[in-house]
């Protein structure tokens, strides 16, 4: 009805409805969405619709729900007046929406002092940051800011955004296009054009420098910019490009180019006046025919300190991905004052090196898409083709210049001020003076199925005044589609100058690569300077390394550097060691200008001369100390600093004549680090650390070694790992409690778990952390301090130096205390960590929490120190866990979150079962501690089910059990000795049964076995993986868990998926005998989403029913939960069959 009446439509219709927070509020018509499209209104709360209006209430309200008057269809009371209630609500309504209106408008001035002092307080922390500190000063006790000089600077940060936007004829306006389905594409033409151009915006800067809206007086007042600006408009109607790539573009320019008519029938916008992102104040706009791509994938806005720099979208055309790159590179400035131009071919490249990064990480998703992507970055470049290159890669190529284009104009200089005048004007305006210059371009990755055919100038033939100061660029491309396995364009692991990001990216001071080394065991020498930036023992590889301060950078380099060393140190052998010697021939004294440092120069080796060559290659632009030192690189440990020569050369000879460097010494190398500067402190952290011997996990192939070492290199590996976050994490607790403190606070992190037992292994083990807060000061300091609170300022300090930073904080409570854990995950290549708090006060702990957190700390001491009173090394203990939690993880038995014991619970049952049973004394090899290991591993497989079938609760002695009580599922009962925590506390009785069952299985293997044939070989057979489904007659019920289900993290969403596969298997439970079903531990990821397998080994027909029955009932319930706000779950049974397929990446 209201699409007839002219005078009464949801344009001009307001709705008042009642809040539940503000009272009486109106909302336009149009804009309202239903509860069951997403909206928050229900209709129970609407309470009256109006014509727009501000007098005479009573005539324009048409519905009210009050007087019950329906003047619109005629229901109700039609007649009767409007009720005063209804009316006095609409003048509610308008002073609370003119406040709330007030109040925004002073948050969004507030918020922009804010940002501005931040800013101030930013640029005032680099100076201070850049003035040389004194030699030595305690950093530890300076008190600073919570958030002012560790919060990172945003350089080039992408932003993904949501929406694109076609024209609704329907409801003549722009509305936000849908990204599922697929558009209607025209494949049968083979020809593609694109267009760049820079569209002059209509700023100018007024008196107090700032940018603000006006009309062209650059030339004449008759001149407008609405005028020109419809004279380039009709220009790219002309063309009719399949993409468009505007800079310089405003809100008026959007305004008028979305009211063009084929605009409206033929496009897809990247913005529109009601949604500007990427063109707040001005920015770049990309828009593109609809029925010449299948679809958008994505469209990515890349900010640089506030400023919109490059627009990227992903368009879809067969199975080809156009990710197109907007760009505006910064042009050289000339300066107010002295009238002189300052280069800025460093910032256009560092911009640049920021698209191409984006290119590249996109580049590696799509192709596991089965999609071949194409770049193309097109924009305006500032920069002509007579000065220094943006970029050097023969990946990427220039289509204006490319050999198959043929160019169809006479010239060739899109900033041409000798054939434009309106470019003749504006370079007096800042633009250098020079000839002019083509420094419109349209790049192209290099590859035959895109190939540029013809360009042209845009905009360089029109009557009278030019459009804009810049000629567009056209190329038409020819387009065929991609062939069977094509070689990507951007990064090819196996090659290793075939990485366009890492060839192109320039090198900042900020960022430092780095061979470190495995710590070594004799704490009497030192291999590092404490005082230096980077305090721990290294080889400087790149000094100046690519910027490392997005998440994007980081993964890139991170990929670059494994890439090099895979390159250059490949070797499948897992104990493979790169070590290098030195010796007191090896100490030096490098001399400068006004100071002298002693250090370490290694003898020359092959394998690390070869690994700086392949670095070299692959970051060609970070050759800072070829170009500083005549010699070159050369490798060197920096073991102090000093002021003179002289000191120098006594610190030396103090050290020869020690006597501890004449044997030599063997320096293990570890790993490469990446390292970044902080701000604040001038040091340097680290982002990443790529192992130059991969142990990330145990492959199956490698049980051998990992039986002939107990583990060991493994062990060492995760331990280097973890020293490397601990760091970090200590680092991030003192910064926050001498913010928080007058000094009288300190703080100290402890392991506990594995990594303390000495049993941690990497794919297995997180790092276990308590961080102790000790106070011998005011009482009201340590115990005002929240957990909450403390853990939130770590946390965010850990975000601010690591962008690819992941934490979530999680509360319990334990006897009535709230129990705070931290779970940090550093970067992808390093173990996540959980760090609990501990606060104590004159030595006394402050609450339960605290007791039980140290308690935990105790717990591996207690462990570690009965294993040495029954007269065994602390080290073949150790090898022997590590099998053993080898075995369950291969198993599938490994691991509380699906109801099996974790490393503490197999230590604890290990250190009850060498109480019980002392007949391993006979086994031990005095010589050699790894095969004592295996001895000791066969011996628990064989024996430990005699002693656990014998006792309800497992501990060491000494363990007070009093408190127990019963156990009413039948769990595992295994208990730490000094906090009590039991470490079956999740387990079922179906996870307790195949424990036990795979503890016989390895029992009966070990007792089967030929008796001449050799432990290693026997625990071999032990440790092959579980095949889930390979029983006969087997079902398989498979939990799917979404990952985007809820707005949760994909950690939480992980953590909660745990909890209802476990709240799932004890209801199996109830209608299936436990030993017929098996929870496996290893929770999969794939398709978006996590996957819990339980397995049903049954061959009874009626199996099939009850299991069917179940599956339904538990989907009806998981909908329940879901509704109640819980995460999206639901349960289906697969064949082995359809597992099969499922299992490839699980």
């Amino acid at each position: 009805k209201w699409s007839n009446d002219e005078q009464m439509n949801a344009q001009n219709t307001i709705m008042g409805y009642d809040c539940r927070i503000h009272g009486p509020l109106e909302k336009c018509v149009d804009d309202y969405t239903g509860i069951n499209d997403g909206g928050d209104i229900p209709e129970h709360r609407i309470q009256y619709f109006r014509r727009a209006g501000s007098k005479n209430y009573e005539e324009l309200i048409f519905w009210d729900r009050n007087g019950r008057v329906d003047r619109l269809f005629g229901s109700g009371n039609a007649n009767d007046p409007i009720s005063q209630i209804t009316v006095q609500n609409v003048a509610k309504a308008i002073a609370t929406m003119k406040s709330i209106a007030e109040e925004k408008a002073i948050r969004a001035q507030e918020k922009a002092k804010r940002r501005a002092r931040q800013q101030a307080r930013k640029q005032t922390a680099a100076k201070v940051a850049s003035t040389p500190s004194s030699s030595g000063a305690a950093e530890s006790t300076e008190r600073r800011p919570l958030k002012e000089s560790s919060t990172r600077l945003e350089r080039h940060a992408w932003e993904e955004l949501d929406r694109t936007f076609v024209f609704d004829s329907s409801k003549s306006t722009w509305v936000p296009q849908q990204r599922t389905g697929t558009m209607l594409c025209n494949q049968d033409s083979s020809e593609l054009k694109f267009i760049t151009w820079n569209v002059l915006f209509d700023l100018h800067r007024n008196e107090s420098d700032e940018l603000v809206q006006g009309d062209d007086t650059l030339l004449n007042e008759q001149d407008s910019t609405i005028s020109r600006w419809q004279r380039l408009l009709d220009e790219l109607e002309v063309e009719s490009a399949s993409v468009i790539s505007l800079q310089e573009v405003t809100p008026r320019f959007v305004q008028q180019l979305q009211q063009c008519q084929w605009v409206q029938d033929q496009y897809v916008l990247s913005a529109v006046s009601n949604d500007l992102r990427g063109v707040e104040t001005y920015g770049n706009l990309i828009l593109w025919k609809a029925n010449s791509f299948q679809g958008c994938k994505g469209l990515h806005l890349c900010v640089d300190q506030g400023r919109n720099r490059g627009l990227l979208v992903s368009l879809v055309r067969n199975n080809t991905v156009f990710n197109v790159a907007n760009v505006h590179l910064p042009a050289d400035q000339r300066d107010s004052t002295s009238g002189e131009s300052r280069d800025r071919t460093q910032a256009r490249q560092r911009e640049f090196g920021a698209i191409v990064s984006k290119l590249q990480v996109l580049e590696q998703t799509q192709q596991k898409q089965n999609l071949y992507p194409v770049p193309i970055v097109m924009g305006d470049f500032n920069s002509g083709d007579d000065e220094p290159t943006i970029f050097q890669s023969e990946h990427l190529v220039d289509a204006w210049l490319h050999p198959s284009n043929k160019i169809q104009t006479e010239h060739s200089s899109t900033f041409d001020w000798k054939r434009n005048q309106r470019a003749n004007k504006t370079r007096q305006h800042g633009h250098q003076e020079r000839d002019p210059r083509r420094i419109d371009r349209i790049v192209l990755g290099s590859q035959d199925i895109v190939v540029p055919s013809h360009s042209c100038l845009v905009g360089d033939s029109s009557v009278g005044l030019p459009a804009s100061d810049h000629f567009g660029v056209s190329v038409t491309f020819q387009v065929e589609a991609p062939r069977p396995n094509m070689q990507p364009i951007l990064y090819t692991p196996s090659r290793v100058e075939h990485n366009v990001w890492a060839t192109t990216a320039i090198p900042t001071t900020d960022s430092l690569l780095a061979l470190v080394f495995e710590d070594q065991q004799d704490d009497s020498l030192r291999f590092h300077d404490p005082s230096s930036t980077l305090p721990i023992a290294h080889i400087t590889l790149l000094n100046g390394f690519v910027d490392l301060s997005t998440t994007d950078n980081q993964a890139l380099a991170t990929q670059a550097v494994k890439d090099a060393v895979h390159q250059a140190l490949y070797s499948s052998g897992p104990l493979q060691e790169w070590a290098l010697d030195v010796n007191d021939k090896s100490l030096n004294v490098f001399e400068h200008r006004e100071s002298a440092t002693l250090v370490c120069t290694p003898d020359k080796t092959g394998w690390l001369n070869r690994l700086y060559d392949t670095l070299r290659v692959k970051f060609e632009s970070c050759d800072e100390q070829e170009r500083r030192f005549s010699e070159g690189w050369t490798p060197h440990l920096s073991l102090g600093k000093h002021a003179t020569t002289t000191t120098a050369r006594a610190h030396l000879d103090q050290l020869v004549s020690s006597g501890a460097w004449k044997e030599g010494i063997s320096l293990k190398g570890f790993g490469i680090g990446l390292f970044r500067r902080d701000v604040a402190s001038r040091k340097f952290f680290p982002v990443a650390t790529v192992p130059l011997v991969d142990r990330q996990n145990v492959a199956t192939n490698q049980t051998k070694a990992f039986l002939q070492t107990a583990g060991l290199p493994w062990a060492r590996s995760f331990e280097r790992l973890s020293q490397i976050v601990v760091r970090e994490l200590e680092s991030a607790c003192q910064h926050t409690t001498s913010a928080l403190s007058q000094g009288s606070l300190t703080s100290k992190v402890s392991l506990y778990g594995s990594q303390a037992l000495g049993v941690a292994l990497p794919g297995l083990s997180d790092i276990d952390a308590v961080v102790h807060l000790q106070s011998s000061g005011d009482p009201s300091e340590t115990q005002s301090i929240s957990g909450s609170r403390f853990f939130q300022l770590v946390r965010s300090r850990l975000e601010d130096l690591h962008p690819s930073c992941k934490a979530r904080l999680r509360v319990s409570s334990l006897s009535g205390c709230a129990l705070y854990m931290l779970t940090i995950k550093l970067s992808p290549n390093l173990p996540a960590a959980d760090l609990l708090l501990a606060r104590t006060l004159r030595g006394e702990t402050v609450d339960v929490a605290s007791q039980q957190a140290l308690d935990s700390i105790d717990d591996s001491q207690v462990i570690l120190q009965r294993v040495q009173e029954l007269g065994m090394k602390p080290a073949v203990f150790q090898g022997a866990v590590r099998m053993i939690k080898l075995w369950a993880h291969r198993r599938g038995i490994y691991g509380s979150s699906m109801g099996y014991l974790g490393g503490g619970g197999w230590a604890v049952l290990m250190a009850c079962l060498l109480e019980h049973n002392t007949q391993w004394n006979g086994l031990m090899d005095a010589t050699n501690d790894a095969a004592s290991a295996t001895q000791i591993a066969s011996f628990f497989f064989c024996h430990v089910l005699e002693y656990w079938s014998n006792v309800r609760v497992v501990t060491p002695q000494g363990t007070n059990t009093t408190e127990l009580g019963d156990d009413r599922r039948n769990n595992m009962m295994v208990l730490a000795p000094k906090s009590g925590g039991n470490f079956g506390r999740s387990s079922t009785r179906s996870t307790t049964q195949q424990t036990w069952n795979e503890l016989r299985r390895a029992a009966q293997l070990l007792n089967g076995e030929a008796t001449n044939a050799s432990p290693h070989s026997n625990l071999e057979t032990c440790m092959l993986p579980h095949i889930v489904g390979g029983g006969v007659g087997g079902k398989i019920l498979a939990l799917k868990v979404p990952i985007k289900s809820a707005s949760l993290k994909p950690a939480d969403v992980k953590a909660r998926a745990t909890i209802v596969g476990l709240s799932t298997t004890v209801a199996l439970e109830r209608i299936l005998p436990a030993d017929t079903i098996r929870p496996h531990s290893t929770i999969g990821r794939k398709n978006g989403a996590f996957w819990l397998l339980l397995e049903v080994q049954c061959s009874e027909k009626s199996t099939n029913k009850i299991l069917s029955d179940f599956v339904g009932a538990q989907n009806e319930l998981l909908q329940q939960q879901m509704k109640l706000g819980n995460l999206a779950a639901q349960l289906v049974q697969v064949s082995p069959e359809e597992f099969q397929s499922l299992s490839m990446s699980l």
